[in-house]
């Protein structure tokens, strides 16, 4: 049976142990790092920060009793905090999610909900304190690895810089966040702001997995303004990231203090997690899900009873990380199970956790496909249309070829480029995955060669596997290959012990983990900086910049903005309604628009006229950018174009407002006024 090497535990460090002073150090580091580059954003840290990272810590703890109920009360403290903190932020997931459905999730329910969390983690932690005073833990490992923690500061302090700033700035490869300004944080917005969690037809991202959209729903509901809870939104996805890191601290632990360091040390220096961690992203908290699950597995040793507990939390925890993306379904959920035939067993005690696991995950995930079947009747809408169809006006082969189109590679790319040179890049020479992490994997899995490694290969072959042939080879969909490989990296120091090959193992975790903090730095520098001088651009906490339109591109917002309370506009084009404080109509491009619809009906433009005024549409905004990068790309309704708008204003629609992105240029949008009847 595998030693659990180096578990630690409360009142379990000896004398001497580091990690009070690598703990202080890295925080010196974090705080003098924010502060130099903004005192707003340090600000931010310390006023939204600490409001986010209370509700989720008590969340955290309070899912301890989950691990006590699941009959875990006898496994380490360290892995009763890590894999309890998984289940309990998806526990208040899942609670803002029902509230959301009542509507029941008012500002004053929040507070409670969150005093709750708090009240029933700290009476779970003093429970732990007491039980772990009685026992004989086993010491934290101590020695200079352990100050190698200190190299993740900077990784943290460039999260911490980019959750301060609002959502739009980053990043460029991103559509500088379209998708957070879209539906990460503009459904849950709608939402906040309806004070119910509704069915929106108008948009089919609504109907995805929506855990991290939940816990953005429940700081918009803490802050009691959704716009301005961006940065509380935000900073609970860094606490997440940081969950993901001590998951793999937690999996790498499994087989020493040196290897749990060097997971840990590998999530956190992976410029990836800081990348999405600082914008309201889903992957920090599908990924922190994800390890947790990893660490629960890794520890089914062949007792029964305990193993059966495991894979019911690691069920729990990848449905859970389904709950964040649906692509976790196939990158996670799925190529875990390999890792529950791994323990030596009975084939049929194997397969019964198998069982367990899958009934843990499907229970875990249930509440979005219940939610689906009832509001689209296909449980994992917009997936899987030639299976399940969709409800009727909702989806159609039209909307389907969009939605296949927009999820394919590009033909240039396909025809110019063979896949497995598209996959190399995408992957191992991807620099925000990190290049050591690959190197250190192959070492580890080489020199390990145990049931573990074996099982940690086939979840990463079934991973490649999935994302080569099942979607479109975007790098960020990737990022779940850092699962198995951080474990697998970590492994690598089981056989490097000896001082000499620790010396060198540090020199090249120091070595790669600077070229990491390179890349991740100059993306963000360049992100942040303007003019041939490359000064700061001061943005953040600014989100007032993007409400009233003083940000390149957003002109139309604070246009919008400044109507009268009881207007109504019908967004054609833009979709990004994340910024603008009065109601609106539109559809993403996955959807009919509203506009067309009515136009299908009746192609006379006085009576598509009537149609906006009994709607209560008091204005129309044509993104003209928007309409034709759409109409290139993905696709649009045929009956959006130029042309229709002049055939409505000779029916009476009258451009009040021309927006361009500077003086002489042509209109990117014009802002129309309905008349009255």
């Amino acid at each position: 049976m595998l030693q659990h090497a180096a578990t630690s535990g409360i009142g379990a460090r000896r004398a001497g142990s580091p990690a009070a002073g690598v703990a202080a150090a890295a925080a010196l580091a974090v705080v003098g790092l924010v502060t130099a580059e903004s005192f707003v954003a340090i600000a931010i840290v310390l006023l939204e920060g600490v409001v986010a990272w209370a509700a989720l810590g008590g969340a955290g703890l309070a899912g301890g009793w989950f691990v006590r109920w699941l009959g875990l009360k006898d496994e380490p403290w360290s892995f009763r905090v890590v894999v309890g903190a998984g289940l309990g932020i998806g526990a208040l997931a899942a609670a803002v999610f029902a509230l959301g459905c009542a509507g029941l999730l008012s500002k004053s329910v929040g507070w409670g909900l969150a005093a709750a969390c708090a009240a029933a983690g700290i009476g779970r932690l003093v429970l732990d304190i007491r039980q772990e005073r009685g026992s004989r833990g086993e010491p934290a490992h101590t020695g200079t690895v352990c100050w190698l923690w200190v190299l993740a500061a900077p990784f943290l302090a460039i999260a911490l810089m980019a959750a301060s700033l609002p959502p739009g700035v980053l990043w460029g490869e991103e559509g500088s966040g379209y998708d957070v300004l879209e539906y990460h944080l503009a459904v849950p917005k709608e939402w906040h702001d309806a004070g119910q969690i509704t069915f929106q037809p108008n948009n089919v991202y609504s109907h995805f997995p929506m855990n991290a959209e939940m816990i953005s729903l429940l700081m918009m509901t803490l802050r009691g303004d959704a716009i301005e809870a961006a940065f509380m939104a935000q900073m609970a996805n860094v606490a997440q990231a940081g969950l993901f890191v001590a998951a793999a601290w937690l999996a790498g632990r499994r087989f020493s203090g040196s290897a749990g360091v060097i997971s840990g040390l590998l999530a956190a220096g992976a410029p990836w997690l800081a990348y999405l961690s600082g914008i309201a992203y889903v992957e920090p908290g599908m990924l922190a899900m994800g390890m947790c699950a990893v660490a629960a597995l890794l520890r089914m040793d062949g007792d029964a009873k305990r193993d059966g507990g495991l894979c019911i939390a690691a069920g729990l925890l990848a449905g859970l990380a389904c709950g964040y993306k649906y692509t976790a379904v196939a990158l996670i959920a799925l190529p875990l199970i390999a890792m529950l035939l791994t323990p030596r067993a009975s084939m049929a005690r194997r397969l019964s956790h198998v069982v367990a696991y899958t009934l843990a995950a499907l229970a875990a995930f249930s509440p979005w496909l219940i939610r689906n079947a009832i509001n689209t009747h296909n449980p994992v809408f917009p997936l899987g249309w030639s299976v399940f169809g969709a409800k009727t006006g909702l989806w159609d082969a039209e909307l389907e070829t969009r939605w296949q189109r927009a999820h394919a590679s590009p033909d240039a790319e396909r025809a110019g480029t063979p896949t497995v040179l598209r996959a190399l890049r995408r992957t191992v020479a991807e620099e925000r995955m990190g290049y050591l992490v690959f190197g250190l994997a192959a070492i580890g899995a080489v020199m390990t060669r145990d049931r573990w490694t074996a099982g940690l290969v086939v979840v990463l072959i079934v991973q490649a596997g999935v994302w080569l042939g099942a979607t479109h080879l975007f790098a960020r969909f990737a990022v779940v290959l850092l699962l198995p490989l951080l474990v697998l990296a970590g492994r690598a120091a089981t056989r490097a012990a000896a001082p000499p090959w620790t010396a060198v193992l540090c020199l090249f975790l120091v070595a790669g983990t600077s070229l990491n903090l390179y890349r991740l730095g100059d993306l963000y520098y360049h992100h942040t900086r303007l003019g041939p001088m490359a000064e700061p651009i001061g943005a953040y906490g600014q989100t007032q910049w993007f409400v009233e339109g003083q940000w390149p591109w957003t002109a139309h917002f604070g246009a919008i903005n400044r109507l009268e309370a009881e207007s109504r506009t019908m967004l054609v084009g833009e979709a990004r309604t994340y910024y603008l404080r009065r109601p609106c109509t539109y559809a993403v491009a996955f959807n009919h628009h509203p506009l067309a619809l009515a136009v299908r009906e009746s192609a006379d433009a006085a009576e598509v006229m009537d149609r906006l005024q009994s709607n209560g549409i008091t204005h129309v905004l044509a993104h003209w950018e928007e309409i034709r990068r759409l109409r290139s790309t993905y696709g649009l309704d045929p009956e959006i174009d130029p042309a229709l708008f002049d055939r409505l204003a000779d029916a009476g629609l009258k451009p009040t407002a021309e927006f361009r992105i500077q003086e002489g240029a042509v209109p990117y949008a014009t802002l129309f006024e309905v008349p009255k009847k």
